[in-house]
This record gives C-alpha cells, sequence and structure tokens, in this order.
C-alpha cells in the first residue's frame, strides 16, 4: 500500500516522517510513504497513472484549490472551506477531504477558555482554515488583521458566503498586539511577525509556523503571560487525521509527537567546495556535541552500492543529483545531525530550499587552498571539468545564499591536519554560540 504527499515545493514537508512513524508504530510493514512535487496543471495527469496500490495523498499548495476540481467526491467541510489536503482512494474513485480545520480545533481544544471573540493574523489560505475552526469552537466575532486591506476585504467576504453567523472585521497588522482580543491565532509566515508590543495577561497564542521554534512570537507570547500553541500541534493533528483515513488505523500520537520534535530541531549543516574540510570537522563537531554526524556522498554510496565517481560515470551527474536531493531532503527532516553536504549540492533548487531553518555553517576555502588539499583525488568527478575556476566562483555565490555563518577553513603555515581541524571546530563552535 502507497501514499505521498504532493505539492510545490515539497522539500520542507514532514509528512513522510509522521505517516511513516506511523506505519512502524503499528507494524504496518507494507505501507510505505513518499513525495512527489506537482503543480496543479500535473494533477491530473498523476493521478490517472497511478496503479490501485495507492491510497491517498496528503496536499500542500498549490494543489490545495485544484485537488477539489479532480476528486470524484468533496467532503462537505472541504466544499465549505474551498480547499482540500487529502485525497483518499474510495471505491468510486479520489474523495477530497480537509483535515487542517479538524486538526487545528483538535490542536487549540485542549487550551481553550470559552472565548467568543479572536484575532486572526495574516488573511491568506490558512486564515480560511482558522476562521472555521473558531466557529467550531464558539467563537462569534474575529478581527482580521492584514498588511493588504484588499486581502482582508476578500476574506471578510468569503467568510460572509460560508460562516454568515460569524461576524468579522479587518485592521491594520500592525495594531495587533493592543486589540484586546485574548485568542489570537498568527496564519503568517515565518519572520513575518516578531511578537513586539504583546500585552502581559492571560490568553491565548497559536503561530502555524513550526520551523525554528520558539518562534520569536512565541517567546514574546510566552514572556507576556499567554499560552503558546505551536503550528507542530496543528501539523500532528492534521496527519493523524489523515493516517487514520488512509490506513483505517490509529497510529501512537505520542511516538508520533516525539518524532516530530526531533525533526523539527534546526540541524547543522555543513557546505563548503571540495577541501574545505566539511567531513573532518563535521565528525568532530558531532563528537562534540553528541549528535549522530551524516555524510551525505557517504550515505548516497552506501545505499547506491557504488562510488560517486561510478555513479557519475556510468547515469550521468543530472541522476546523481536527483539522488542527492533525495538524501539530503531526508536527512534534514529526520532525527538531529550534524550534516556535510556535498560540494555541488547547494545547486539543486530542492536542496536550497530544505536547507532553510537549518543551521548552515559555510566553511571558506579559496581555490587553490581547496585544490592543494584534494590533489589529484580519482574519486571527485568535478576535477575534470576544464570549468572547475568558473564553477567554483558560482559556488561560492549559492554557499553564502544558504550559510546563517561562514567560517573560514584556512590554517597557519606548518600546522599538521588535526591542529587544522581542531581550529576550524572551535570556530563554528563560537560562530554556531
Amino acid at each position: 500500500m502507497k501514499a505521498a504527499v504532493l505539492g510545490s515545493p515539497i522539500a520542507h514537508s514532514l509528512s513522510p516522517l509522521l505517516h511513516r512513524s506511523g506505519y512502524a508504530s503499528r507494524g504496518l510493514d507494507e505501507w510505505s510513504y513518499q513525495r512527489f512535487e506537482l503543480t496543479a496543471a500535473q494533477l491530473p495527469g498523476f493521478l490517472a497513472g497511478l496503479d490501485d496500490d495507492w491510497r491517498g495523498f496528503s496536499l500542500t499548495m498549490p494543489l490545495k484549490q485544484a485537488c477539489l476540481e479532480v476528486a470524484d467526491e468533496v467532503t462537505p467541510l472541504a466544499a465549505r472551506a474551498g480547499a482540500g489536503n487529502t485525497l483518499i482512494r474510495t471505491e468510486t474513485g479520489w474523495r477530497a477531504d480537509n483535515t487542517d480545520i479538524p486538526g487545528l480545533v483538535a490542536a487549540l481544544r485542549p487550551v481553550w477558555q470559552g472565548w467568543t471573540s479572536a484575532a486572526i493574523l495574516g488573511a491568506g489560505a490558512t486564515a480560511r482554515s482558522a476562521i472555521l475552526a473558531l466557529e467550531e469552537l464558539g467563537v462569534t466575532s474575529v478581527t482580521v488583521y492584514a498588511r493588504r486591506p484588499e486581502q482582508a476585504d476578500d476574506l471578510i467576504c468569503w467568510a460572509a458566503a460560508v460562516a454568515p453567523e460569524l461576524r468579522l472585521t479587518s485592521a491594520d497588522l500592525g495594531s495587533w498586539a493592543t486589540g484586546g482580543e485574548q485568542a489570537v491565532l498568527s496564519t503568517l509566515p515565518a519572520g513575518a511577525i516578531d511578537g513586539v508590543g504583546v500585552v502581559p495577561g492571560p490568553g491565548l497564542v497559536f503561530d502555524a509556523v513550526y520551523a525554528g521554534w520558539p518562534t520569536p512570537l512565541a517567546r514574546a507570547a510566552e514572556a507576556a503571560g499567554r499560552t503558546v500553541v505551536g503550528g507542530a500541534e496543528l501539523l500532528l493533528a492534521q496527519a493523524l487525521l489523515q493516517f487514520e483515513q488512509f490506513t483505517g488505523v490509529q497510529p501512537d500520537a505520542d511516538l508520533l509527537r516525539a518524532d516530530l520534535a526531533a525533526a523539527i530541531e534546526p540541524k547543522i549543516v555543513l557546505v563548503g567546495f571540495m577541501g574545505a574540510g566539511k567531513t573532518t570537522v563535521g565528525r568532530a563537531l558531532a563528537t562534540w556535541l553528541g549528535r549522530p554526524f551524516v555524510d551525505t556522498d557517504e550515505l548516497i554510496a552506501a545505499v547506491a552500492g557504488r562510488t560517486i565517481a561510478s555513479i557519475f560515470a556510468e547515469d550521468g551527474e543530472p541522476f546523481f543529483r536527483r539522488l542527492e536531493a533525495e538524501a539530503i531532503i531526508e536527512v534534514l527532516t529526520g532525527a538531529p545531525a550534524v550534516v556535510s553536504l556535498g560540494g555541488g549540492a547547494v545547486g539543486t533548487r530542492a536542496v536550497r530550499e530544505a536547507l532553510a531553518g537549518h543551521r548552515v555553517v559555510y566553511l571558506e576555502v579559496s581555490y587553490a587552498e581547496a585544490l592543494a588539499r584534494v590533489g589529484g583525488d580519482s574519486g571527485r568527478p568535478v576535477l575534470a571539468r576544464p570549468d572547475l575556476p568558473e564553477l567554483y566562483a558560482a559556488r561560492q555565490e549559492l554557499y553564502r545564499e544558504v550559510a546563517t555563518v561562514t567560517v573560514s577553513s584556512v590554517g597557519e603555515p606548518g600546522q599538521t591536519r588535526q591542529e587544522l581541524s581542531d581550529q576550524i571546530t572551535a570556530r563554528v563552535l563560537s560562530a554556531l554560540g
């Protein structure tokens, strides 16, 4: 039996982790869960080409509206929301459902204090789910705080049609902290709000962001005495509902929660050109921090049963880059670790997207120093490229783009290899704080 998450971009999705953990918790060895990057235009053809082993799909943007058009059946909740996040195979075809809304209700209900008014920060797609979840929780009036008044107006018009008993008003996003609502739901993306000005007192703040937790908003709300609920609880709750619809079995929620908490902890990732010392320093860092170490080149070679050079020679670089991206995404959405990436990994867009939210250390080394360190290593296919200097220059820009800190990997004259490794490791630890 097979299931997967679909959308674009998809590299950040933690759905594979959650569903696979669920399979393991219930001994569902015959089940597998994958990820596929798809646009809305590709969805009909993708579904048409599937065999009967496929039982369900989790959906992210931009497929939440598109799934309603391809489904043979749409649940009343998904139809009301105008969006689905789940496709389930039935005897008559595909059924579209929405587990985001009941998932948000499930995440909030344990701490809900019977509030009848609430604030929603943001007016995008997630805000629609928030409105219907608040209605289910007994809220009768909602203030939508948004940067763009026209987007808030569109949301209010939509709510008037699907939830006519709710009273919605709008205000500028900058005034939310003094609005007076005790229940505040932020549907904004990471970095869109910092929590400055949260008024001390009782109440609830929900932040839909789950990466880089606690967020600035969560920290500010907790310091102000508010109960805080993070996006991980929504992510977990909606996945539990999907899992049961796909398999007919309830997973171990506590196990999935623990696995999710480990997965969203930022990984320490080393990037840089060949010869920068990523593997050597990575191993030392992992030992120092008490974390596992993963060299993605070594991982790929072990899984493929071939050297990187042979993969390049037999199947070509594009094939290797696909293997590499898949391996890196799985590692970055797994347990805490120190991770070393191959020098060209950051050239793949999906890898750069997957690095968001992690602590990425760029080990900077000059072109001449890099070549001196690797010499004529026959295991490095990139050394045979005639445009190697240009490749080096292009990659430096990408390393800087993804890096959260940059550390020089240059040593002192006469240093031994161990002394150099110790020195660079100390620099990295200092930069990471």
